[in-house]
């Protein structure tokens, strides 16, 4: 990837991160629970799907 390209994604990145924190921050445990188990799911069909 080129740095121009690089640029307005990394611009990007920093004012949703924010936001990411605020939502994570707001999570409830069974919310959090939840993005876990999606975020595993996500990862392991990849895995499969990689192979």
């Amino acid at each position: 990837m080129s740095p121009f390209l690089a640029m307005p994604f990394y611009s990007y990145m920093r004012t949703y991160k924010r936001y990411a924190f605020e939502f994570w921050e707001n999570l409830s445990p069974a919310q959090y629970g939840m993005v876990l188990v999606v975020v595993f799911v996500l990862g392991y069909l990849m895995m499969k799907s990689a192979r």
